[in-house]
C-alpha cells in the first residue's frame, strides 16, 4: 500500500515538471513568434489620443476692475482716450481714465502694457452701445491700432506663437432677432485674423458647416463694421 502511494507521488511529480516544461517552452515560442513574423503583421499597440488643453475664459465686470501694472492711466493718456484731468468717473461722454472704463490685456502673456495690449472699454463710453476691444502695438516708438472689434474678449488659447488665439463674442440685430457669435482670431502678420465662428447664440456650429457658416458670419461683422 504504501509503495502504490509513493509511485503515485513520483507519477504526480513527473507530470507536474512535464506540464512547467510545455508551458516553459510555449511561452519562449510565443517570443520568438513575435520577432520572426513581420512588423506589418503585428497588432499594433493602441496609442491614447492628445488631450487639448482648454483655453482660460474671460469675464468683466468693470465695477469690480483694476489697474495691474502702473502703467496703464500713462498709456490712456498717449492714446488721448479719455480725460486725464477728471477724478469723476460716472461721465461716459468724457470719461475718466479709471477701470470702470478701460480694462487691460496683454497682447502677448506676461509682458509689460508698454509695447502693446489689447484694451477692453466698457458700452456706452463715447456713445458706442456694445463694449470695444482694441489692439495696440508700439512701431517706431508710438502706439499704433492694429485691430478693432465690436466685441468683446471671452477666452484666450495657447498658440504655436507668443501670440494667443483669441475668441471674441459679438452681438447684431437682424429681422428684429438678436444674434451673439463666438468667433476665433490668430495673430498672423502683425495683426489678429479672422478664422471662424465657433457659436451662434451659445450653440456649437456643426462641424460640417463650420466653413460655409463661418464665412457667412464673417459677411455680417464686415457688413455692420463689427470689425474695423
Amino acid at each position: 500500500m504504501t509503495q502504490n502511494k509513493q509511485t503515485g507521488k513520483v507519477r504526480s511529480r513527473k507530470l507536474f515538471y512535464r506540464r512547467g516544461i510545455i508551458l516553459l517552452a510555449s511561452i519562449i515560442g510565443v517570443g520568438l513568434l513575435y520577432y520572426l513574423v513581420p512588423s506589418k503583421l503585428k497588432k499594433p499597440v493602441p496609442v491614447p489620443p492628445k488631450i487639448s488643453l482648454p483655453g482660460k475664459e474671460i469675464s468683466t465686470d468693470f465695477n469690480l476692475n483694476t489697474f495691474t501694472q502702473g502703467n496703464e492711466t500713462r498709456l490712456l493718456h498717449e492714446l488721448g482716450i479719455c480725460d486725464t484731468l477728471t477724478l469723476k468717473d460716472n461721465n461716459l461722454d468724457e470719461p475718466a481714465c479709471s477701470p470702470r472704463f478701460f480694462r487691460f490685456f496683454p497682447l502677448k502673456n506676461n509682458t509689460n502694457f508698454n509695447n502693446g495690449f489689447m484694451l477692453l472699454v466698457r458700452s456706452g463710453v463715447h456713445a458706442f452701445p456694445t463694449r470695444r476691444l482694441l489692439i495696440f502695438q508700439r512701431e517706431s516708438n508710438q502706439l499704433v491700432q492694429v485691430n478693432g472689434f465690436n466685441g468683446y474678449l471671452i477666452e484666450r488659447r495657447k498658440s504655436n506663437t507668443e501670440y494667443d488665439d483669441i475668441v471674441i463674442r459679438f452681438f447684431e440685430r437682424f429681422d428684429k432677432q438678436k444674434y451673439f457669435y463666438h468667433c476665433l482670431f490668430s495673430w498672423d502678420q502683425g495683426k489678429y485674423k479672422y478664422v471662424k465662428c465657433e457659436e451662434i447664440n451659445d450653440q456649437k456650429v456643426k462641424i460640417e458647416k463650420v466653413d460655409s457658416v463661418s464665412k457667412v458670419v464673417l459677411g455680417y461683422l464686415s457688413d455692420k463694421k463689427l470689425i474695423f
